[in-house]
């Protein structure tokens, strides 16, 4: 989706107000370990992708798996909390971007060996 200075502050607004809707209003329902790390907002403003992220990635993805059951009920309560003409459409996905962080991590430091500790320089004076 393309950012735009607009779109990038309904994300915004909509990722604090998803906040606070799973924190106070949905009920029966546990985040666990997992956050809502970004929302991207289509420039129409009628669709938004929910990035979820969390320490666990099956039950990151079971998280994300009950947002989407609950999508409707979420977005019933987005619409009260945001003040938008039109309320975007929630699609809620598993975010990958730190564990692909830490995968590439792990192969560079297969790849490039450690530097080894600074050899203590001969003394001149001798």
């Amino acid at each position: 989706m393309k950012k735009t200075r607009r779109t990038s502050r309904v994300g915004e607004n909509v990722r604090d107000a998803l906040v606070q809707i799973l924190r106070t209003d949905i009920r029966d329902f546990d985040m666990g370990w997992s956050s809502i790390s970004e929302v991207e907002v289509a420039p129409d403003l009628h669709y938004a992708r929910v990035y979820v992220t969390g320490l666990k990635e099956e039950d990151t993805k079971a998280t994300v798996e009950e947002l989407r059951r609950v999508a409707g009920q979420v977005r019933h309560h987005l619409a009260r909390r945001i003040n938008l003409r039109y309320t975007p459409e929630l699609d809620f996905r598993y975010d990958e971007t730190a564990i692909r962080a830490l995968r590439i991590e792990t192969l560079l430091r297969e790849v490039i060996p450690p530097n080894p500790p600074d050899e203590e320089e001969p003394d001149s004076e001798g």
